[in-house]
């Protein structure tokens, strides 16, 4: 009996390390196992490569079953709006459906996760649509910021006639990185040498092959899980949920916090003179290639529905004084807020995802109708 006594620890020990052991082995075989969207809740994070030294994946396909940005953050299922991706990415690791992958385009678009159409599939995103309304070739650019455009050995050798630029509202501050490194800029990116392209393109050839196994080592079916599942019994149980994400009682729409924080800030306190003038360089550099510049300042989800929120929108309108600001450089650019306000009214269908902060289908198609006109000009 005494042996027994004593046998029971290591009993106890062994059986929890078996399942310790157990669980590790299920986590690590999942992603050989498990569809993709066991683990990402829309394609962006696999394509563009964010577990994978933001390396995106090239000439690949991919179609999953996902949900808003928004809803994933805050981890309540009954917030999902499920639909379905088909997300395709060129030779470039550019966000292109094979039938724009035009080498030669006379319109290029260039811009962040807005222009790259992150919420919607292939069929309906920005570049589709707008190629849809021009008899001219048109080219994503996206994601990516304007200085890599600039620096891109492809469209220095071949520039196209016009470079349409689109950054979201939150995106378009004065202190924000892209646009310092626009300001900084002295020679429109042309003091990068041939070495320093080599250095960079093979740290970006290790890095795309070394990708996969990084990325591999950071999904964890369990962890997944378990994240998702706590964030849900929270708010169940107590109510409470990220402060990431804004909910407003008995309304079906998610918020972005940081969003809300920016839709207090006034037009003279958001650094437009210096977005103003990092876009005016951008203009001079395109120019001197032959190229025209459009600019289009994207509205925040939280801009066009502030009512739902509960606020009052402030006089005058933040973007109407970036409007202004780019008006007074002489900047052909496409104003987007009178429009959204006007298309957001009681009984009209939404411009933005419920469950996401980017704009849905018809809010692109209302862009694309805008900058039709500017085109036309």
């Amino acid at each position: 009996m005494r042996h027994q006594k004593q046998d029971r620890p290591l009993l106890f020990c062994t059986l929890i390390a078996a399942v310790f052991l157990v669980l590790i082995g299920v986590d690590r075989s999942a992603p050989f196992l498990l569809p993709l969207d066991a683990f990402f809740f829309r394609p962006w994070e696999y394509m563009m490569g964010a577990f994978r030294y933001n390396i995106p994946r090239t000439e690949r396909m991919l179609q999953i079953s996902g949900y808003g940005d928004l809803a994933n953050l805050l981890g309540v299922p009954t917030y999902r709006v499920p639909r379905l991706y088909t997300w395709t990415n060129d030779r470039y690791g550019k966000r292109n459906a094979t039938v724009i992958q035009n080498e030669h385009p006379a319109i290029v678009v260039v811009g962040d996760s807005f222009m790259a159409s992150a919420a919607d599939p292939d069929e309906k995103t920005f570049v589709t649509q707008l190629q849809q309304h021009v008899e001219d070739s048109v080219y994503g650019y996206v994601p990516s910021d304007m200085s890599l455009f600039l620096r891109d050995q492809r469209f220095l050798k071949n520039p196209p006639k016009i470079v349409l630029w689109g950054r979201a509202e939150r995106n378009t501050l004065g202190s924000n990185g892209e646009i310092e490194t626009l300001l900084a800029d002295t020679s429109c990116f042309s003091n990068t040498t041939r070495k320093d392209r080599f250095v960079k393109s093979s740290k970006d050839f290790v890095k795309a092959m070394i990708g996969d196994f990084v990325e591999y080592t950071q999904l964890s079916i369990l962890r997944r899980t378990m994240q998702q599942s706590l964030k849900h019994m929270i708010y169940v149980w107590t109510g409470q949920h990220t402060i990431v994400v804004t909910i407003v009682p008995e309304d079906t729409m998610l918020f972005l916090d940081r969003g809300l924080a920016i839709l207090s800030s006034p037009g003279s306190a958001r650094g437009f003179d210096r977005v103003a003038d990092a876009v005016a360089h951008v203009r001079d550099c395109l120019e001197a290639r032959g190229t025209r510049l459009i600019f289009m300042p994207i509205p925040d989800k939280e801009h066009i529905y502030a009512s739902r929120i509960g606020r009052e929108p402030l006089s005058p309108d933040p973007l109407l004084v970036l409007d202004a600001a780019l008006e007074e450089r002489k900047i052909a650019h496409v104003s987007l807020v009178k429009r959204f306000q006007e298309e957001s009214g009681s009984g009209k269908d939404l411009l933005y995802w419920l469950d996401d902060t980017h704009w849905n289908a018809r809010g692109i198609g209302v862009a694309v109708e805008e900058v039709m006109k500017k085109l036309e000009e």
